[in-house]
């Protein structure tokens, strides 16, 4: 396998994927993740877990988009 074909994914930690994602509080994310709405980390060591940046974008893309179902028309 060429190192070309070789597609690295950077592994985030808990502190990366707060900025990311804008959450505040580990224990938000961490309740994410346990009610699956939020892609699980990887075992990085003994003590530590990182996140795959692919799947944290891939989740930010996934987001609903905000919509506004009245938008007031402009008067003449």
């Amino acid at each position: 396998m060429s190192a070309e074909s070789m597609q690295v994914d950077k592994l985030l930690t808990v502190d990366e994927v707060l900025a990311l994602t804008g959450y505040r509080s580990r224990t938000t994310l961490w309740r994410k993740v346990r009610a699956g709405g939020f892609p699980p980390p990887r075992k990085d060591g003994p003590t530590s877990v990182r996140w795959r940046a692919s799947e944290i974008q891939r989740w930010i893309d996934e987001l609903p988009e905000q919509t506004y179902s009245h938008i007031p028309q402009e008067r003449p």
